[in-house]
């Protein structure tokens, strides 16, 4: 077959392409076409394809578009989500080569404001978030929601805190800035020395009076505005195959939570990080005063996240700004499946509500309220008639 056109040659070419190895050719040379030398009536030279030839050139096509979707899928799983699978697999990824990487924020924050000194305007990177982005780029290297914001509106309470990330089960970056605590220094009150900190995970947060969480890549960090560096205090597994899984990090821990069980061990109110419920490494209260960040626990490397900046005041400090962030992409499907946990969790408190009424309102009927061994309860008057 000869080509006569260049919008033939076009359709020839795009023909080979969806056909991949196949020659095109071969076909088309066996199909009637006026602008052929040889006559309409002449037969095809070209022999038909065997039912195994044809069979083998299936699955080899197969194979190849299996293959693509394979690489699609790989460059477009997340981070975390990538990790996560690692992880569930049993792979260690310490082998890969981790590279500085930008993340890419939603919005302003106040912890890395974006006209502080030393930035790179070309790549238009706070240098501290840069630095705490260098500890796994992997992750953190991504793109970054913000879910909660104290500057930005949703103001400084620890219930807002706790309903904005409870049932997320994405990976969230928090950090909370402070100065040492008024109420329990031991000298002069210093409010110069301001305090930033926080705690990464990829565990989802959840209200429970135990510890939770053991995904052993969290960690812990403090910000040095005056160094322009980043303390991180990873967890002690952190790498350990062998123990991973073991420990536990996180609690959660409301005074009117619906987890509520009036157990009496210790466990300390507001939101906790390392150490144990009576006793964690870092400890936010539900007033956001009088919290407290210990240089050392069992389950994180030992430092100061106070940076020096909580020796007068027993380490203890007021919070005064938070920030939440989502970390490594997926958003909306994170948020609408925490959206579902919150409403199934609202269902069934409102169901537990309606069954302790009935009840009660059964035990009043058959006058069994206040009833104490032998004596009659309420209604236990009617009866006596």
């Amino acid at each position: 077959m000869t080509i006569k056109s260049s919008d033939e040659a076009e359709l020839l070419a795009r023909l080979q392409s969806q056909f991949g190895d196949m020659n095109v050719n071969v076909f088309l040379n066996g199909c009637p076409n006026n602008d052929t030398t040889e006559d309409d009536d002449s037969e095809s030279s070209a022999e038909e394809p065997t039912p195994e030839e044809l069979q083998a050139w299936q699955e080899a096509q197969f194979a190849r578009g299996e293959m693509r979707l394979q690489t699609k899928e790989i460059l477009d799983d997340a981070a975390t989500a990538r990790r996560r699978r690692l992880r569930s697999e049993k792979v260690e990824d310490k082998d890969w080569e981790r590279v500085p990487a930008a993340p890419e924020l939603d919005g302003t924050s106040i912890f890395f404001p974006s006209n502080a000194d030393g930035m790179d305007l070309a790549v238009g990177v706070h240098p501290l978030l840069q630095k705490l982005v260098n500890f796994d780029p992997e992750v953190l290297g991504t793109q970054w929601r913000c879910l909660y914001s104290s500057s930005g509106g949703d103001g400084v309470s620890f219930r807002n805190l706790i309903d904005k990330i409870r049932a997320y089960s994405g990976s969230t970056m928090l950090l909370f800035g402070g100065v040492p605590s008024a109420t329990r220094c031991l000298g002069d009150t210093n409010n110069s020395k301001q305090v930033s900190l926080g705690f990464f995970t990829f565990d989802t947060w959840t209200e429970s009076e135990d510890m939770f969480g053991s995904d052993d890549e969290c960690f812990l960090f403090a910000l040095d505005y005056e160094s322009n560096d980043v303390k991180v205090f990873p967890s002690r597994l952190r790498g350990n195959a062998a123990k991973k899984g073991t420990k536990k990090y996180m609690y959660c821990n409301p005074s009117s939570g619906a987890a509520r069980s009036g157990k009496t061990d210790g466990s300390l109110h507001g939101f906790g990080v390392g150490g144990t419920p009576s006793l964690p490494r870092l400890h936010i209260t539900e007033s956001l005063e009088e919290c407290r960040a210990l240089s050392y626990d069992a389950l994180f490397e030992d430092g100061d996240l106070m940076l020096g900046k909580g020796s007068e005041s027993l380490n203890y400090f007021d919070v005064n700004e938070i920030e939440v962030w989502a970390v490594g992409g997926d958003f909306d499907e994170q948020l609408a499946a925490q959206a579902k946990q919150k409403e199934i969790e609202l269902a069934t408190l409102e169901h537990a509500r309606q069954v302790d009424k009935r009840q009660l309102l059964e035990h009043i009927e058959n006058g069994f309220a206040w009833k104490s061994y032998n004596k009659p309860g309420l209604f236990g008057h009617r009866d006596s008639r």
